[in-house]
C-alpha cells in the first residue's frame, strides 16, 4: 500500500495537501493523483490511517507535526540557552505545538514518522521525535542550517546534527583532561591578575574553552594528515593561545610582564623577549606538535590593534601552504594539507569590512583554502557599546548567513559541547570544503582591558559577572557530581598551574628594561638582473604559440601580439610594459621563481596592457601562454580579484609571507585602489 515514506521533505507536505482535496472532492486533483490515493496511508501506519477513508482530521495533525518540526529545524536556535550569565532566549513563536493547530496529545497519537529524518529513526511517537529535535537544535547549542544552499550538505548537516554524531561521550579519562585544561586557562590568568595586578593582557576569561576547541582542531589536522594549522586573532585572549595552544613557555610570559614593571614610565606594555618593542599581546608563534605520531605545525600570525584586519592574512598564509608550485603550469592545490582558524570579535565581525571581504573570497578559484574556521569570541559587547548599538541583526554571526555558511552558537560554560561543536565544524570542512562559522557566546571577566572599569557603563551585566562562576568551576561542579573526580581533586589541578607559573617566575631571575633595537645600517647592494637577448628572443618565440586553431581577437592578435613578434628583432627593441613584464615572468620562471598576481582585472590588465589569458574571439577558450611555457621550472597564475582593496592585498600579502620564495604581486586597478589598501 501506498504511503507517505515513499516521499521526502516538503514532497511529504506536497502530497498530504494534494490528499486533502482529493478527500474534499476527488475532481481537484489529476486521474494519476486520483489512483495513487485510491491506496494511500498518509502515516505509513495502517492504525491512524488507512485508505481513502481516513479523516481530514488525521491527515491535517499529519501536517501540524510535520510543520512544527519543519520550524524547530529552522528556527530552534532560538530556544538555545545559549546566554552563560542566564539571559533568557527568545524563543520563536513557530515553535510551539499550537502555532501549528496540534496539540502534544496529538504528537503522542501520531508516529515517529511524520517527523522524518534521524530523529524519528527509532523514536516511539512523534512526541518522542519533537522531543528529540527540542534536544537537538534548542540545547546549549543552536543551530542555523536553511540558508545554506546545497540540499546535500543541509542533509549532511542535519543528520549530524541529529543523530548527536559529534557529541560521543567523554569517559572518566577524557573528562579529567578537559578539566586538566581548563585549569590551564583558569590558573595562568589568575597569577597574571594577581601577581601583575593592572596590567593589559585582555584575558580569554569567559570564552575560556576556546582553548579547547583550538586543540580539537589541531588534533583534528593532525588525524587528517595536514601538515599545518594558521590561526589568526585579535588581542582577546591571545596570551592564553601564545602559551598554552602554541607552547610559548610560562617564563617568556612572566618575564614580559615583569620587565614591564621595572618600566612604568616608557611603555608599560613593552615585550622582554621581541626585538619590534610591540606588546605581548599582539606576538606571533610557531610551534610542531606530534599527536597520534603525525606531526603538524602551528602558526599564530602576528597582528596589531587592526582586529580583523588579520582575516585575509592568514587565508593567503594557508593558501601558500596548500599550493604546489614546484614545477611548471598551474600550481596544484590541496586544501587538506593546511586549514586556516580565524577567531573573531562579536562587535568586530558585522562591525568592519574587511570579514566580508574575506568570506566573499572564501569559494573563488584564486583565494579559496577549502574551508575555513571561524570561531567569534562573543562577550556579549564590544569595548563598552552594548549590541543593540553595533549591529542591526540578532547574531553577531548573521553577516556569514549571506555567504551560506552554517552557523552554530554554543554556550561557552558548557565546554564537552563546545567540543562537539568544533568537532562537527571540523567535519564539514573536511568533507565540503567550505566555511563554518562557530559562536562561541560567553562574556569578558574583566573590562576592555584589566586597567578598564566595566560597571561605568554596563553595571547590570557585570553584577552578574561578579558572582558567576568560572567555566572551570562550572565543569569541576558536573564533574564531582558525576562521581569522576573529588572537590580536592579540582582544587589540586589550579594550584597545580600556580605552583608552574611561580617556579617559571623564579628561574626568570630579576628583571631587566628592555633595550631598543639598534639600526644595522645595512642596505643591499644592487643586483644585476638583466637577461641575455639570444634567451629573452626564445622565450618571446614561446610566449606567443598558440594552441591549434587558437583565435585570439582579431584587433588584439593584429596591434599587440604580431607587435610582440618582431618587437626583439631590430637593433633598438620596442617593448612595451606589457610585453616587458612577461618576459620577466617568464625568465623567473625559467630560472624556478613561481610567480602569482593578482587584482581586479590582472589577466587582461586595467589598462589592456597584459594579457596574460587571451580568449578565443569563437569559442571562448582561455589559454595562458606563461603556464604553457616549456622553459618553465616553477609555476605560474593569475587571477581576476574581486574588487576588493583591504582583503586582498593581506591575502596576497599573507601569502608572501608563508612562500617567500615566490614573487606575489597585488595590482590596483587604479592609485585610489593602493591607496585603500595601503
Amino acid at each position: 500500500m501506498a504511503d507517505l515514506r515513499e516521499f521526502h521533505g516538503p514532497n511529504a507536505g506536497y502530497v498530504l495537501d494534494l490528499y486533502e482535496r482529493f478527500q474534499r472532492d476527488p475532481s481537484l486533483v489529476d486521474e494519476g493523483w486520483r489512483s495513487y490515493f485510491a491506496s494511500f496511508t498518509p502515516t505509513g501506519d495502517a492504525s491512524v490511517s488507512s485508505g481513502a477513508s481516513a479523516s481530514g482530521t488525521d491527515v491535517q495533525a499529519v501536517l501540524d507535526a510535520y510543520e512544527l518540526a519543519v520550524s524547530i529545524r529552522a528556527r530552534g536556535h532560538t530556544a538555545a540557552r545559549l546566554d552563560p550569565l542566564g539571559g533568557e532566549p527568545q524563543p520563536d513563536p513557530s515553535l510551539r505545538p499550537e502555532a501549528h493547530g496540534i496539540s502534544d496529545a496529538d504528537l503522542a497519537r501520531l508516529p515517529a514518522s511524520v517527523v522524518r529524518g534521524a530523529a524519528a529513526q527509532g523514536a516511539g511517537t512523534a512526541a518522542d521525535a519533537i522531543a528529540r529535535l527540542r534536544a537537538a537544535y534548542s540545547g546549549t547549542a543552536g543551530y542555523e542550517l536553511d540558508h545554506v544552499g546545497s540540499a546535500d550538505e543541509r542533509a549532511w548537516l542535519q543528520e549530524a546534527v541529529e543523530t548527536g554524531r559529534f557529541r560521543t561521550p567523554l569517559d572518566a579519562d577524557a573528562k579529567r583532561a578537559l578539566l586538566a585544561r581548563l585549569s590551564q586557562v583558569e590558573g595562568f590568568e589568575k597569577y597574571l591578575h594577581r601577581v601583575f595586578f593592572g596590567q593589559k593582557r585582555f584575558s580569554i576569561e569567559g570564552t575560556d574553552a576556546m582553548v579547547p576547541m583550538l586543540d580539537e582542531v589541531i588534533r583534528g589536522a593532525a588525524q587528517s594528515g595536514a601538515g599545518d594549522v594558521l590561526i589568526g586573532m585579535a588581542h582577546r585572549g591571545r596570551l592564553n593561545v601564545l602559551t598554552h595552544v602554541m607552547g610559548k613557555p610560562y617564563s617568556m610570559m612572566v618575564a614580559a610582564f615583569a620587565s614591564a614593571q621595572l618600566a612604568p614610565g616608557v611603555d608599560a606594555q613593552q615585550n622582554t623577549d621581541e626585538p619590534s618593542g610591540d606588546v605581548k599581546y599582539h606576538m606571533g608563534w610557531k610551534d610542531t606538535k606530534e599527536i597520534g605520531g603525525a606531526k603538524v605545525r602551528v602558526t599564530l600570525s602576528p597582528n596589531p590593534s587592526h582586529l580583523e584586519f588579520v582575516n585575509p592574512v592568514v587565508v593567503g598564509m594557508t593558501r601558500a601552504a596548500q599550493d604546489d608550485t614546484s614545477a611548471a603550469g598551474k600550481p596544484t592545490l590541496d586544501a587538506r594539507k593546511a586549514v586556516a582558524v580565524l577567531i573573531h570579535g562579536d562587535a568586530a565581525f558585522p562591525g568592519q569590512g574587511t570579514v566580508p571581504e574575506t568570506l566573499n573570497m572564501s569559494g573563488l578559484r584564486g583565494y579559496t583554502v577549502g574551508g575555513t574556521l571561524h570561531i567569534i569570541a562573543n562577550n556579549q559587547i564590544g569595548f563598552t557599546t552594548d549590541p543593540v548599538d553595533d549591529r542591526s541583526t540578532r547574531y553577531a554571526s548573521d553577516l556569514a548567513k549571506g555567504f551560506e555558511m552554517p552557523v552554530a552558537h554554543v554556550n561557552a560554560d558548557d565546554a564537552e559541547e563546545c567540543l562537539a561543536v568544533m568537532r562537527l565544524a571540523f567535519a564539514y570542512r573536511q568533507e565540503f570544503g567550505r566555511d563554518f562559522v562557530v559562536d562561541l557566546v560567553g562574556y569578558r571577566r574583566w573590562g576592555h582591558n584589566e586597567g578598564d572599569e566595566p560597571a561605568f557603563t554596563q553595571p547590570m551585566m557585570y553584577e552578574t559577572v561578579r558572582s558567576h562562576p568560572t567555566a572551570r568551576e562550572v565543569y569541576a561542579r558536573v564533574l564531582v557530581d558525576q562521581g569522576v573526580v573529588t572537590q580536592d581533586d579540582a582544587d589540586a589541578l589550579l594550584q597545580r598551574v600556580n605552583d608552574e607559573m611561580s617556579k617559571a617566575a623564579e628561574e626568570v631571575g630579576p628583571a631587566k628594561p628592555h633595550a631598543e633595537p639598534s639600526p644595522n645600517g645595512r642596505h643591499p647592494s644592487a643586483a644585476e638582473t638583466g637577461v641575455p637577448a639570444e634567451r629573452l628572443k626564445e622565450l618571446n618565440a614561446a610566449l606567443l604559440q598558440f594552441p591549434e586553431g587558437f583565435q585570439p581577437a582579431a584587433r588584439l592578435a593584429k596591434n599587440v601580439l604580431e607587435k610582440r613578434r618582431t618587437a626583439l628583432d631590430g637593433e633598438k627593441p620596442d617593448i612595451d610594459w606589457g610585453h616587458a613584464e612577461a618576459l620577466a615572468f617568464a625568465s623567473l620562471l625559467q630560472d624556478g621563481t613561481p610567480v602569482r598576481i593578482t587584482g581586479q582585472d590582472a589577466e587582461r590588465g586595467t589598462f589592456s596592457h597584459r594579457h596574460a589569458v587571451l580568449n578565443d574571439a569563437k569559442t571562448g577558450a582561455k589559454h595562458n601562454a606563461l603556464q604553457q611555457l616549456p622553459q618553465a621550472t616553477a609555476s605560474f597564475e593569475v587571477h581576476n580579484s574581486p574588487l576588493s582593496e583591504m582583503a586582498v592585498v593581506g591575502f596576497e600579502y599573507g601569502y608572501s609571507v608563508a612562500d617567500p620564495k615566490a614573487l606575489v604581486l597585488w595590482e590596483a586597478q587604479y592609485g585610489d585602489f593602493a591607496n585603500g589598501a595601503q
